[in-house]
């Protein structure tokens, strides 16, 4: 418990988790205020704990259920669809379920680039070595034997 000035266990309990959130931080408090049932009344301070806790489940898990299945989600896909929802500025919301939709469409997309980019990648390694295709091959058949 902090002893320089008196918080109730549940404030401190928060800072400690809002600090865990690091440069994120901004869009995370933007977000909470997606939970607030309406624009004129705040979270109670219990509901952003618990949403926070479940936030940094998401991002230290990897990945969450959603519709009843697991998926696989990379932390800055999570803090991206964050950062979308909380830009909506809507309120109202009961759980993550429409966070975690943005989450899965923004990581397909982030692994997709990947992929091209890599894609193009290993085609300028291909024009400028034009023999490489057929080494690897040879090098992996290699390896197989």
């Amino acid at each position: 418990m902090m002893s320089s000035f008196k918080l109730s266990e549940e404030i401190h309990e928060i800072a400690l988790l809002a600090a865990r959130c690091g440069k994120n931080w901004p869009w995370v408090s933007e977000y909470l205020h997606c939970f607030q049932p309406a624009p004129d009344r705040p979270l109670k301070p219990a509901r952003v704990k618990i949403i926070l806790e479940e936030i940094l489940d998401f991002l230290q898990g990897g990945g969450f259920r959603y519709d009843g299945k697991e998926y696989v989600v990379r932390s800055d896909a999570i803090h991206a669809a964050i950062k979308h929802v909380a830009q909506t500025n809507k309120t109202g919301f009961k759980n993550h379920n429409y966070m975690k939709k943005v989450a899965i469409d923004f990581n397909l997309k982030m692994i997709q680039k990947e992929e091209a980019e890599q894609r193009e990648r290993a085609q300028e390694a291909g024009k400028r070595d034009p023999d490489a295709p057929e080494r690897l091959r040879r090098m992996i058949d290699g390896v197989g034997r």
